[in-house]
């Protein structure tokens, strides 16, 4: 399945990935969880380390070691260069949650995201099966929006350093590439429909989301 999304999944996974440590799935999902289908994570502390319960799918926990991964990489380079200067206060509207999230927390959210759109966007492309492809197909445009609703204060931050600025740029040109192979419509229209709706809930629990235009 990760190959499925990309050699380079494979590798990074390889690489990386030097324990697994098992969760208990929790008695009740949160409402707010994502529905990925497993409870995961990782720790700043521990490079290497992917905590997860019992994936349902092959499929499910090939997505987890993508997203997972994909925040340990950025907390690495986090150690490494610093991105923004942004302080811990929680104000801006991710999609994928109900919560208002500090800039750091939603650069992560964006990063993670991002490779989730391209993972399944590559699943689609090659899947043999029409089921398999269209669930692909819908997953890829979820986070695709979702990403497209979280950039632009990514972008638009004030508090980026220059090598911030520049890892910002190639997240919205990764972005833009998708454009090349496009979800079915239907797909995206549901996908942003989804996202308007998190939005407006969003607003009505925290007030106008920071840099989107009121109706």
């Amino acid at each position: 399945m990760l190959r499925l999304g990309g050699g380079h999944r494979t590798a990074e996974a390889v690489t990386l990935l030097r324990c697994l440590v098992p969760l208990t799935e929790p008695p009740r999902s949160r409402p707010d969880a994502e529905s990925i289908g497993t409870c995961s994570g990782t720790r700043r502390e521990a490079f290497g380390a992917l905590l997860s319960s019992t994936p349902p799918t092959p499929a499910t926990f090939a997505a987890t070691i993508v997203h997972e991964l994909q925040h340990t990489k950025l907390s690495a380079l986090s150690d490494l260069l610093q991105l923004h200067h942004a302080g811990p206060r929680e104000s801006h509207f991710a999609p994928w949650r109900p919560d208002p999230r500090p800039y750091d927390g939603l650069l992560q959210g964006v990063y993670s995201h991002l490779a989730l759109a391209d993972f399944f966007q590559r699943c689609a492309l090659r899947a043999e099966r029409p089921g398999h492809r269209e669930t692909a197909w819908s997953q890829h445009a979820r986070y695709r929006a979702q990403v497209a609703a979280a950039l632009p204060a990514l972008v638009g931050s004030p508090d980026l350093t220059e090598a911030g600025r520049r890892f910002v740029d190639q997240l919205v040109a990764t972005h833009e590439r998708m454009d090349e192979f496009p979800a079915p419509r239907g797909h995206t229209v549901r996908a942003e429909a989804s996202v308007a709706a998190a939005r407006d809930l969003w607003t009505r629990r925290h007030g106008p989301v920071p840099g989107h235009p009121r109706d």
